[in-house]
């Protein structure tokens, strides 16, 4: 229900509202924790600059990756149930990092795991291919 004249107007509206909704959670106990702070006034409106510039960032690259496709790789779902929440733009970028500091800790690794079953070869091929993708929003 929705007091809107037409339904591309209330999607439009309830759009914005759900990535306000997923920027509160960023803010809170799904990123920064800035309730957890308990910082001072001046203190923390200093944080809030350098979070606020922080979070553009982040989110940025994670549109980025979601555009090109290859959210699954960078911050993948625990399970696959269907419904299951969606991560932030914020979120896919914060995991980018992550993802790339640990595809370069495993490399090695992963190479001479291929070396002796080749069965996953397809798939490694395409985290690479997601990895340049990755690597071009720098």
């Amino acid at each position: 229900m929705t007091n809107f004249d037409n339904i591309d107007s209330a999607i439009q509206v309830y759009q914005k509202r759900f990535d306000i909704e997923e920027m509160f959670r960023d803010f809170k106990a799904g990123g920064y924790s800035l309730e957890g702070s308990k910082l001072e006034a001046k203190w923390l409106s200093k944080l809030m600059i350098v979070v606020a510039i922080a979070y553009t960032s982040a989110t940025i690259q994670g549109k980025q990756i979601k555009r090109m496709g290859i959210q699954q790789y960078v911050a993948r779902p625990e399970t696959r149930v269907k419904g299951q929440r969606r991560h932030s733009s914020f979120y896919v970028g914060q995991h980018l990092h992550h993802w790339l500091q640990l595809q370069q800790l495993c490399q090695e690794t992963v190479g001479e795991l291929l070396q002796i079953n080749r069965r996953w070869l397809n798939h490694y091929k395409k985290g690479q291919r997601a990895i340049e993708l990755a690597l071009s929003t720098f």
